[in-house]
């Protein structure tokens, strides 16, 4: 049983984000602190949450991660997915019995009352802080690594400035009567206590007000995403001071960082662009939902929850990627009766048809321009994979990819310059200095549509593009196609770090000490000299049997088989006939494996982080419909 197959499409998303959100930058090292590893997390919702993320990455990523889940909650059991109790990488027990755990055990996640609507009573106390202490003795006996301990805004009070933003060695007014608080901190001293008495290392990460779609999770909010879904009125109490959301993912995210970076001490997490007013947070779910957000601010009542100054994680280097508008469209789509094809509107301001309509009419003068002197070309990438399960763009996608072997790359761009229509300029990377990428692109003259780094090239013609990538001849052997890989992503690095003004690091020290060093060394035209070179290592090869990927994402999966990209057949796309491989479904389960399966929702936003986007005088362009067969 695989957990894609049991977690529903809001589940999924924060069990799968970190899987996959990561692969480009190191957090997949960070997840190998977790290869083979044997994790006990324990707690409440929070809890379950994580267990279900880390058995989803077993199942991603191939971790092999043993976890059990300790239960502080009398009916925590019942609430878990059946088929996932008959997982054998996962074991549940209660909070009273892990003194009977035979295994060792590497990690602990104790996320205690984060995330907890907290119940002012002497057992509450009790069991809390009777958890804290047998969780600390079994990372004294079974000498864990290292103990990390869930607290959040709550912990800090209230302060006398309604304007305060809490640090972590800051604390507000608690007087008697406020049992959360005075709860809150007693478990974060006790914790600290008999961590240090044991000689435990450990480590307390304080939350802003826990947001998780489907998760359990309670963050006084769950009425409201509810009521806005079914389009019914709701009063929530407007709170002076700001307050501080993260989403669930970038929770466990931070877990994994301090792991990872052996965080000692206390440290906040609040995801980006995170901090509002309860009045700011109604005007932004009314500007996603529109009337549906009937929503009404009151004078009269309570929001627990403070403003957290989380500049100590970031200084340390973590980063969320989760903002708000997307953490509450999440939550209120996950109350709707139907929500098949969500998309967010609001990105790229509205422009998403408009760049997807652009793009249909790069394709169809491509197809005009490969037809008229018989070059064989192929839809790639996102797009053939919106080709195969949408039958036109991934309603999400902004971007357009096409393929070719090494020939008919070679003639295309032989070509291209004089077919192309006025205002459209072609990139070769042999042949425009300004232009570093190891691909061909088309740019639309009188447009801008830049990254955040891209963006800082200002020589580099910023226009809006469609990109052409070369799949070239790789070694027959397996050890052959490591090296070919291993020099393309050498050289790679050497022209990307360069160009971008970036340090080299792969997560080996030694290894990228060199790279930097050669990187200083190698003018930049030079590294992408040898780049092209690279990849054009075997391209006069007779016997040649494998293509590999040395221009996009799967560089390093080494050769796929040739004859992949043998024939051509065409299919529906956006009402027109375009072509694809014969053999796509090898292609892109080589590619992607489970390419039918869809990306997690909070990453079916913009394919590209872009800063800059002005469509000029094509924001109302209108293809004309081919049907060609």
């Amino acid at each position: 049983m695989l957990m894609k197959d049991v977690l529903n499409v809001f589940q999924s998303d924060w069990a799968s984000t970190p899987a996959l959100k990561y692969e480009d930058s190191d957090f997949d090292i960070n997840l190998n602190n977790l290869k083979d590893k044997t994790l006990l997390i324990s707690g409440k919702e929070v809890a379950l949450c994580f267990a279900y993320t880390i058995l989803n990455l077993n199942d991603k990523k191939g971790l092999n991660a043993n976890v059990i889940l300790a239960s502080t909650c009398c009916d925590l059991e019942d609430k878990i997915i059946k088929e996932v109790l008959q997982r054998d990488d996962f074991t549940f027990t209660e909070i009273d019995r892990i003194g009977d755990i035979k295994q060792k055990v590497d990690y602990i996640i104790h996320t205690g009352l984060c995330g907890v609507k907290i119940k002012e009573s002497f057992e509450t106390f009790k069991s809390e802080t009777k958890a804290i202490s047998d969780i600390l003795e079994l990372a004294n006996r079974k000498k864990t690594g290292k103990v990390i301990m869930l607290s959040d805004c709550r912990v800090y009070g209230k302060g006398e400035n309604k304007f305060r933003a809490f640090s972590e060695m800051e604390m507000g007014n608690a007087d008697i009567d406020n049992f959360s608080v005075q709860l809150l901190r007693t478990l974060e001293s006790d914790f600290v206590r008999i961590a240090k008495s044991n000689g435990v290392n450990c480590a307390i990460i304080r939350t802003g007000i826990v947001l998780g779609a489907c998760s359990g999770v309670y963050n006084g909010l769950n009425g409201v995403f509810e009521a806005v879904a079914n389009d019914k009125e709701i009063e929530i109490y407007s709170t002076e001071n700001k307050i501080t959301f993260v989403y669930i993912s970038d929770v466990f995210n931070a877990v994994m960082y301090a792991i990872k970076k052996d965080f000692k001490g206390v440290y906040n997490v609040g995801s980006k662009d995170m901090t509002v007013s309860t009045g700011t947070l109604c005007a932004m779910l009314h500007d996603l939902f529109g009337t549906k957000a009937k929503i009404k601010t009151v004078e009269n009542g309570s929001f627990e929850g403070n403003e957290l100054n989380c500049n100590k994680i970031e200084f340390a280097g973590f980063e969320t990627h989760i903002d708000l508008k997307t953490a509450l469209g999440i939550c209120v789509w996950s109350n709707m009766e139907t929500c098949d094809d969500i998309i967010f509107p609001y990105e790229h301001q509205g422009r998403l048809s408009a760049l997807q309509e652009i793009l249909l009419g790069y394709l169809l003068e491509v197809d005009r321009i490969c037809k008229k002197h018989n070059i064989t070309y192929f839809l790639g990438g996102g797009t053939l994979l919106g080709a195969a399960r949408h039958k036109g763009f991934i309603p999400w996608d902004d971007d357009v990819d096409i393929m070719m072997d090494r020939e008919n790359y070679d003639k295309f761009l032989e070509v291209v310059a004089e077919e192309l229509p006025n205002g459209v300029i072609l990139q070769d990377p042999k042949k425009d200095k300004t232009y570093n990428y190891c691909y061909a692109r088309l740019r639309l003259a009188d447009t801008v549509f830049a990254t955040d780094f891209s963006k800082n090239h200002k020589g580099m013609n910023n226009g809006f593009f469609f990109d052409i990538f070369c799949h070239d001849k790789t070694a027959n052997s397996k050890l052959g196609q490591k090296i070919h890989s291993q020099l393309t992503l050498f050289w790679l690095a050497m022209v990307f770090n360069k160009w971008n003004h970036r340090r080299v690091y792969n997560g080996k020290k030694v290894q990228s000490a060199i790279c930097n060093v050669l990187k200083n060394i190698f003018p930049l035209r030079f590294s992408m000299w040898m780049l092209l070179r690279t990849l054009e290592m075997f391209k006069h090869k007779k016997n040649a049997k494998y293509y590999y990927d040395g221009m996009g994402k799967s560089v390093a999966k080494g050769g796929f088989d040739k004859t992949f990209l043998d024939d051509e057949i065409r299919v529906d796309f956006a009402g027109e006939k375009l072509p694809v491989p014969a053999k796509y479904k090898e292609y892109l389960t080589n590619h992607y494996g489970d390419y039918m399966e869809l990306a997690p929702l909070s990453t079916r936003i913009q394919g590209h982080e872009i800063t800059l986007c002005d469509l000029g005088k094509y924001s109302t362009f209108k293809t004309l419909k081919h049907n060609n067969t």
